[in-house]
């Protein structure tokens, strides 16, 4: 699991997570828990999954569940980017509009 996690000097109380590997049933418990220290200490999230090469549902179970997590903190949730495997998935899912992805994503 490669997750980096980095602090925008830019924008205020942004927080980016960058996932770079698999978003799976064996990985997704490492990945939320890296993530989970870092919602306290945030207001906004940015999260990049360009360089997720596999998800299943274990992983847009994780994102969901970040969404909801946040939504209840009142803090933001953006998806910067996405990869063609996480698309076709949001595709199939039908949940491109939770995150204003469109339908051309």
């Amino acid at each position: 699991m490669t997750l980096k996690i980095s602090q925008d000097s830019n924008v205020e109380g942004l927080c980016k997570l960058t996932i770079e590997d698999d978003m799976t049933i064996y990985s997704i418990n490492e990945i939320k828990s890296a993530i989970s220290h870092e919602i306290e200490l945030y207001q906004k999230f940015e999260l990049d999954l360009r360089g997720v090469e596999e998800i299943d549902t274990a992983g847009i179970q994780l994102i969901l569940a970040l969404r909801r997590e946040l939504i209840s903190k009142s803090k933001e949730l953006k998806i910067s980017a996405v990869s063609d495997v996480v698309t076709k998935l949001f595709k199939s899912y039908s949940i491109n509009s939770l995150f204003n992805l469109g339908d051309n994503v």
